[in-house]
Order: C-alpha cells, then structure tokens, then sequence
C-alpha cells in the first residue's frame, strides 16, 4: 500500500465514523450538506488549478 492509499483508507475511514456518529444523532442530513459543502470546494480548487496548467502549459 502506497503512502497515498494509506491517507485515502484513513480518511474514508474516519469519514465513516462521523456519518456513524451522525446517522445516530439523527443529523445525517447536515452530515451530508457538509460533505457536499466539501465537495464543491474541492470542485472549485481543482477547477482553478487545472485552468492554470491549461493556460500555462500552452
């Protein structure tokens, strides 16, 4: 296992037991706009860097 998947199981991992947590707390759906929340800003942070290598690798 490469130190990248090491991070990723950690993560998924860790993932899995604040939806636990939250499934049980019966706030599941704020678990979930917070992971959409990520996502989107994630989204957006890989948009702006794949631009700039598009535009500067031309």
């Amino acid at each position: 296992m490469t130190p990248l998947q090491g991070i990723g199981l950690a993560v998924a991992a860790y993932l899995a037991l604040l939806a636990r947590s939250a499934w049980k707390q019966g706030e599941m759906r704020q678990f979930m706009m917070s992971c959409l929340v990520l996502i989107l800003l994630f989204g957006l942070i890989v948009s702006v860097i794949a631009g700039y290598v598009w535009w500067h690798g031309r």
